[in-house]
């Protein structure tokens, strides 16, 4: 899956919730709470991701390999 392809299965999972994305998702985000690169406006300063979309992406990664 290409770049884009995970970026819009992140927004499209992010509109349309489906409870088993929703706790993927939620075990992903709780690991980028505590981490250095999470900024304010939840994006991250290493990808540049908005991440509450990109955890809801099932093919994509944490560019720290946190998850």
């Amino acid at each position: 899956m290409g770049r884009i392809a995970e970026i819009y299965d992140g927004w499209i999972n992010l509109v349309f919730k489906d409870s088993k994305m929703e706790k993927i998702a939620e075990d992903r985000f709780e690991i980028c709470i505590g981490c250095d690169y999470l900024r304010k406006n939840n994006s991250c300063k290493l990808c540049g991701c908005f991440m509450p979309a990109k955890v809801r992406s099932k093919k994509s990664k944490c560019d720290d390999n946190k998850w």
